[in-house]
């Protein structure tokens, strides 16, 4: 039920003094109803704000006599900060709540200096109207695929190439060479928070991929310096990846173009988005 509300009982504050059981009860809450389920446990949102490098003193919560009905998480890589999740509880909608949170986070993070703020949103998603609204400029797509039923690889032509696998400063480095642009969670600081990562390269050394745990773990990063590398790579890759690949934030590219030839394709497209900040 939409709740209306005066705009003179709104407040915010950071989340600095907000324990981690509220945070999670608080982001819950916020994403009923949405298009996949986001909910943590306490154990899961501690592992996902750690991943994420959440800074909780400059991450906002919007209040309404003393109840936490948003929030925005900033997380915080250099000069550059990325909006980790940004929701307002449902019954508290088309208040124009939304903007009025954005605007503060973004003011929040001009004020410690940032230059730059990304995000990313789900194609469908009406806040992008919002996220615009504040400064945000579209970037690009990027496609999302998750638990994708795994393909017969038998029945395609596709050659399993050589991979294998290598040190984690070698991976980097060849993907940079590559010149890979990822999304923030494919960022190599955020990648090298994983525990017990696995990184892999083709025998040309111009494609790779990382995997998290084992060869049955989630797929972290996949990319390719051109369509040879992902004709080399992807066989492999698609071979291991269990009985579905999962795979976050992978541009429109040599990989993404080969997915879809194995008959692979988004689940979900999301826009990467940037604000500048003076």
């Amino acid at each position: 039920m939409k709740m209306e509300i005066d705009m003179r009982d709104v407040h915010f504050q950071t989340f600095e003094h907000i324990n981690l059981e509220k945070i999670t009860e608080v982001w819950n809450r916020c994403w009923r109803g949405y298009y996949y389920d986001m909910s943590y446990s306490h154990e899961l949102m501690k592992v996902w704000l750690d991943l994420s490098h959440v800074s909780l003193s400059h991450s906002i919560a919007v209040l309404i006599n003393h109840q936490v009905v948003g929030f925005a998480l900033l997380s915080i890589d250099g000069s550059d900060g990325w909006i980790a999740g940004a929701c307002i509880d449902p019954n508290y909608r088309r208040n124009g709540l939304f903007s009025v949170l954005m605007r503060s986070q973004l003011n929040l993070a001009g004020s410690i200096h940032l230059k730059r703020v990304y995000l990313e949103v789900l194609e469908q998603n009406p806040a992008r109207l919002v996220y615009q609204a504040v400064g945000f400029t579209c970037v690009r797509q990027l496609n999302v695929y998750r638990n994708q039923p795994k393909i017969d690889l038998e029945r395609r032509a596709g050659k399993v190439h050589s991979v294998g696998i290598i040190p984690l400063e070698q991976y980097f480095n060849c993907r940079s060479l590559a010149c890979f642009n990822p999304a923030w969670q494919r960022r190599e600081g955020y990648l090298r928070r994983h525990n017990n990562i696995l990184a892999f390269i083709s025998s040309t050394g111009t494609a790779g991929a990382l995997f998290a745990r084992d060869l049955r773990g989630p797929l972290l990063d996949i990319w390719s310096a051109d369509s040879a590398g992902a004709e080399e790579v992807l066989p492999t890759i698609l071979q291991w990846s269990g009985e579905s690949l999962s795979l976050i934030n992978q541009p429109n590219d040599f990989i993404s173009n080969y997915l879809k030839d194995y008959g692979i394709n988004p689940s979900l497209k999301q826009i990467e988005m940037c604000a500048e900040l003076s």
